[in-house]
């Protein structure tokens, strides 16, 4: 039996409400004491004294491009979770071919087994081919695995066929996910319409593409009862219609990415590496309302977006869209949101692991006797600068090179095994 005890450690129970000292026993990858002074004779000991000891982060949105995976591939990006502190990463259809039948899902599931170093869930494609107009066949999809369905990149313009989407991914216990964006209103936009995008010559994506989308969704979710899911949100207009349907009833949910709260669309004028990014960035008065529905919880979940690109993204118009990101989202969360005093460890380490767990209907995303130990342990006063070119992850297109971070893992276990582990 291997038996280990993670001592010292200031331990974030988000079931419980609970941020305190505390040891967990592991024993055979489960966790079977979680108490004060827990003995070490006989035990492997992992020392956290001045660390956090978190459940590790289910990160709903990642792209892991596989199939295809020339861009990354589920054992780098998987490697990257690891090394983010992600234990459980939900990928998305968006793929060469796209996550749409069983048999695309079954070789998702058994590619991640074979050479995953994480936990990883489908997420499955709404229509058939993400083209917004037959349903893909959901039933036998989520019996290879999947937890969701998404036509990620794409929204379903047609009314009738989404409130099939959201009748029948209910029925069968799924959430759907939608990427709220009217391409007939941002047409052939590559950044947010606006000052940047005048100064810069570029085709702007006006915010009524997203807004417009989010409020025709939440009104047909509203309508036939069903949940909603609004993907990585970058509006505050778009955060007030969730906001107001929430307090009427409706039973909608939204998850924001970290460049939404952290950067904006003036950064385009700087030119820095991995600034494209859809939705785009947006204005100041935004990303201080994503900020606040964060703090008033009006925002459900924190997810990456990871998206890893060849280029780096300083081709503002010919370039894909996409940000890497899943390996440095934890200190990103820590250093712009605790550390800068918005919310607590708790409230993140909630929206990080413990509500993206519960949305998806999965046994994770908190620390409690019984269940695997899916655990991270980081230091909120690890500084460290980051370096691009040191991601595992093939993409390095992320616009915080250079950024000094704090709150970096320096230890992540799946099912009771180090996965990652840095100075300790």
């Amino acid at each position: 039996m291997n038996r280990t005890v993670i001592k010292n450690g200031k331990v974030v129970i988000p079931g419980e409400n609970f941020v305190g000292k505390r040891d967990i026993l592991i024993e055979d990858g489960i966790i079977t004491q979680i108490e004060g002074n827990i003995p070490t004779e006989g035990l492997e000991v992992i020392d956290a004294d001045g660390c956090y000891v978190i459940p590790g982060i289910v990160d709903m949105h990642v792209h892991l491009r596989d199939p295809d995976g020339a861009e990354e591939g589920i054992y780098t990006g998987t490697m990257a979770c690891a090394k983010g502190g992600v234990t459980t990463a939900c990928c998305m259809p968006n793929t060469n071919p796209c996550i749409d039948s069983p048999t695309i899902v079954r070789y998702v599931m058994l590619s991640a087994e074979k050479y995953g170093k994480v936990k990883v869930y489908p997420i499955g494609a709404m229509t058939v081919g993400r083209e917004g107009k037959i349903i893909a066949p959901y039933d036998r999809m989520k019996y290879e695995g999947i937890v969701a369905v998404s036509d990620d990149g794409n929204w379903v313009e047609d009314s009738l066929v989404m409130k099939s989407v959201l009748e029948t991914a209910n029925m069968y216990g799924l959430l759907p996910i939608s990427h709220c964006e009217d391409k007939r209103v941002s047409l052939d936009g590559v950044v947010n319409e606006g000052i940047a995008s005048l100064k810069l010559g570029l085709p702007g994506i006006p915010p009524l593409a997203e807004v417009l989308a989010v409020a025709r969704d939440v009104l047909i979710a509203r309508d036939i009862g069903a949940r909603i899911h609004i993907a990585h949100i970058s509006l505050k207009d778009s955060l007030d219609i969730i906001r107001r349907a929430k307090s009427s009833g409706v039973n909608v949910t939204c998850e924001v990415s970290p460049h939404h709260f952290i950067l904006t669309d003036e950064l385009l004028l700087e030119r820095r590496i991995g600034l494209k990014v859809n939705p785009p960035l947006r204005k100041e008065v935004d990303r201080f309302a994503l900020i606040e529905g964060l703090i008033d919880e009006s925002i459900d979940v924190i997810a990456s977006d990871h998206a890893p690109r060849k280029t780096l993204g300083l081709d503002l118009l010919n370039d894909p869209f996409g940000i890497s990101s899943v390996e440095i989202m934890l200190p990103l969360c820590y250093t712009f949101l605790v550390k800068a005093g918005h919310i607590s460890t708790l409230e993140m380490v909630k929206k990080l692991s413990y509500n993206p767990a519960r949305l998806l209907g999965l046994d994770s995303g908190d620390l409690v006797v019984g269940k695997s130990a899916d655990i991270v342990i980081f230091d909120p006063n690890r500084k460290e600068i980051v370096d691009v070119s040191n991601f595992v992850s093939k993409g390095k297109n992320s616009p915080y090179d250079g950024y000094e971070l704090y709150g970096f893992p320096i230890l992540t276990m799946v099912n009771g095994r180090v996965v990652y582990a840095k100075d300790i």
